[in-house]
């Protein structure tokens, strides 16, 4: 088969197959082959042709082995040069914590034509489908999306920790569960009070979805006594608070576990 020379970069958005985009689904139901992340629901192929080829070149939450991205650049490469289709799948968008920018140069450096077809992002979407706003006239004028994998040993690095503690924003991180009291410790150690009301979503629009609530001091408590799943999304902010009393008075769906 001649190869297309163009690869398209699609977002699956935060989870629920059908949350994917009308382009994305389209795209994908053209793909030759799809080289897709771990946490892809298995609806997802419904948009696609029976003969797909899948690849997972997943990374596990915590996992990223030396070397691994720049496999998953060459395949990408060699499979633009074989089949019409390729598409890379990714988890929410491709282009907030998902090596989107990687991918996009090593392919332009191989003269490979690439399209990016944009998902709704995991941290925004997550939290936009529990009714918590993470912007909110009365609460929050700003966001701030931030990894915490940015280091093996879980310290954040690069911070702009003034932000941070000058209220009114609210914090989006994007992380392995496990590392939620660490990451509540160096908060409170660079200005946010105890109290700061924090929660964690986990799979949100997947059948396991789960969610706990609680302060900067007690996260990491109900997070490990509710046995919540990784990876997940730690939201800190009074954006928390404003979702929480929602959810009691119901006029907002979902599930809360307190902390």
């Amino acid at each position: 088969m001649n190869g297309g020379m163009k690869v398209y970069i699609i977002g699956a958005g935060p989870g629920a197959a059908d949350l994917i985009t009308v382009r994305g689904s389209k795209v994908l139901g053209k793909a030759d082959i799809v080289f897709h992340d771990a946490l892809i629901p298995e609806e997802m192929w419904r948009w696609c042709r029976a003969d797909i080829l899948r690849v997972d070149v997943g990374k596990r939450c915590g996992e990223d082995r030396p070397g691994r991205q720049d496999t998953i650049h060459r395949e990408l490469v060699e499979a633009a040069r074989r089949y019409r289709t390729v598409v890379r799948l990714k988890g929410g968008d491709p282009c907030v914590f998902g090596r989107g920018g990687e991918e996009i140069a090593h392919l332009a450096a191989h003269g490979i034509e690439w399209e990016v077809v944009p998902g709704i992002s995991a941290g925004v979407g997550g939290a936009s489908l529990l009714g918590l706003p993470l912007t909110h006239r009365d609460h929050a004028s700003s966001v701030i999306l931030l990894t915490a994998s940015q280091a093996e040993s879980g310290t954040l690095v690069d911070i702009p920790w003034h932000l941070l503690s000058s209220g009114r924003i609210t914090i989006v991180f994007y992380l392995c569960m496990g590392k939620v009291g660490n990451l509540a410790q160096q908060l409170i150690r660079n200005g946010l009070a105890p109290a700061t009301p924090a929660a964690c979503l986990s799979r949100i629009s997947w059948p396991d979805q789960k969610t706990v609530s609680g302060t900067l001091a007690s996260i990491a408590s109900a997070v490990e006594a509710s046995k919540i799943m990784t990876p997940g999304l730690f939201i800190v902010g009074d954006v928390v608070a404003f979702w929480e009393k929602m959810g009691r008075i119901g006029k907002i769906q979902g599930a809360f576990a307190h902390g």
